[in-house]
């Protein structure tokens, strides 16, 4: 066995299937267990006496009876407060499920890498991550998802590092075109996951004094993905079981089943033109067809929305990109591929291992993290990518102009990370004492000083300033 101390991994925690891996060489080491070949589903299950992860908790989703105890889909509930799930004396908050399911993920790729690629952990060892997050996840989502893979603990004592968080597009970006392109380009990357959908425009740099990668712009919807494709099957399959049965009630386990059998629908529309379909509940059988085609239109609304999303990033750069990489497990539908290579006929569209693209950039991202230890830098600028503000952000003021309370933008959506602001304000009486700052998070792509109605806001903080009395 090969002796180490230091595993850098790349981590992609997804909505339906979450991957890691790590970079030996020039070859990509999966760290995923052989039992779950696409990745391990993102899924967590506690009855009270026993807990499962992935396939395992994925058969307990699949029953009526079971699926009750069942978490899935954690990443698109991350604002949900209080208990998502109380199993006996366990209960466990959005924090505690993410915990769980990466921790087990960790878990399985030091196994992997134990019994696998016969690595020999010393006592000291550390693992190092960069884990990937979608381009619209707010401030706040990212923190929690930082603090949460941080404060997982390792079998030695040692806390999980996370090196950095890179957006999803990018790391696909990194995998397809390395750690730095031949020539200058510019790269719409399409990626459509199970429970988000990301687009960003990503430029690369020749040039080795330049940062490698630079966000230009980013889209993206952080409750639209593969999952509402599942979903809108699963409303049809509950349609035409009522039609038979319509005396018949559908209770909220048995949505849960209609979704995951819609899953498999799903999957076999990828490589067939129809497949045939029979759900099976309250001892009825209902039974019949479902095609390509109508499945296809069933769900060209939520097509259409993403296809939105990158009319709006290239109508804002004013020009086409060189380059459309398509990724995420929902790209491998062929109605996303035909419509974007139809709406885009001079664009080099290309499909990039969409199950494992993401992982895989960031594990590159990690091993280079990895190579430079100390000052991490590849040229003067300091850093592999450049990102923006997936946001604006902002503060309210009382304005004595018109009388109302609006948020000025201090940060405009992508302003260049780490960027800073400053603003002047009065306090609004003599002799006050304590002013209140109130920070928003917008979607406003309106520019620094702009004034935004307060209800277009999210508020995300909010701090006193004081001043002594005797001043």
């Amino acid at each position: 066995m090969s002796k180490k101390n230091l595993l850098s991994i790349g981590i992609d925690f997804g909505t339906t299937f979450s991957f890691c891996c790590y970079l030996e060489g020039d070859t990509i080491r999966s760290l995923i267990p052989i039992t779950e070949n696409y990745g391990i589903p993102s899924l967590f299950y506690d009855d009270g006496n026993q807990k499962s992860f992935g396939r395992i908790a994925a058969k307990k989703l699949n029953n009526p009876r079971t699926s009750k105890n069942v978490i899935s889909s954690v990443k698109r509930r991350l604002n949900e407060t209080g208990y998502l799930l109380v199993a006996g004396d366990n209960k466990y908050t959005v924090e505690d499920i993410i915990r769980e399911i990466v921790c087990n993920m960790v878990e399985g790729a030091i196994k992997t890498a134990t019994e696998t690629y016969q690595i020999d952990f010393t006592d000291d060892f550390r693992i190092e991550a960069v884990v990937t997050v979608p381009v619209g996840f707010s401030e706040p989502e990212k923190k929690l998802i930082e603090e949460c893979i941080s404060s997982i603990v390792m079998p030695n004592g040692k806390h999980l590092v996370v090196l950095k968080l890179v957006p999803e597009p990018v790391a696909a970006a990194i995998e397809y075109f390395g750690l730095r392109t031949p020539e200058d380009r510019d790269i719409l990357v399409y990626d459509l996951g199970g429970g988000t959908f990301d687009s960003a425009w990503v430029h690369s740099n020749k040039d080795e004094n330049e940062i490698p990668y630079e966000v230009l712009d980013q889209n993206g919807d952080p409750h639209l993905g593969g999952d509402d494709w599942d979903n809108a099957i699963a409303n049809w399959l509950k349609e035409q079981y009522l039609k038979e049965f319509p005396d018949e009630t559908i209770s909220k386990h048995d949505e849960s089943y209609l979704t995951y059998y819609a899953r498999d629908l799903k999957e076999d529309l990828t490589q067939l033109e129809s497949t045939s379909w029979e759900v099976d509940m309250h001892g009825n059988v209902a039974e019949g067809e479902l095609t390509r085609e109508k499945f296809e239109q069933l769900t060209k609304p939520l097509l259409d929305r993403t296809l939105q999303k990158l009319d709006d990033i290239i109508q804002r750069r004013g020009r086409k990109p060189d380059h459309i990489i398509l990724t995420g497990g929902s790209s491998l539908m062929p109605q996303v591929h035909a419509s974007i290579q139809q709406k885009f006929p001079n664009v080099d569209v290309r499909n990039v291992d969409p199950a494992h693209a993401i992982a895989n950039g960031a594990a590159r991202y990690a091993d280079w993290l990895r190579q430079r230890p100390t000052t991490g830098k590849p040229n003067k600028k300091g850093d592999m990518v450049q990102k923006i503000s997936s946001h604006a952000y902002g503060i309210s003021y009382h304005y004595s102009d018109t009388n109302n309370i609006e948020i000025c933008i201090l940060i405009p959506r992508g302003a260049k990370l780490p960027c800073s602001a400053k603003t002047s304000s009065y306090t609004r009486r003599n002799n006050q004492y304590n002013s209140e700052f109130v920070v928003f998070e917008l979607d406003s792509h309106e520019g620094e000083g702009s004034r935004i109605p307060e209800s277009s806001g999210k508020q995300i903080m909010s701090v006193t300033l004081s001043r002594p009395t005797d001043r």
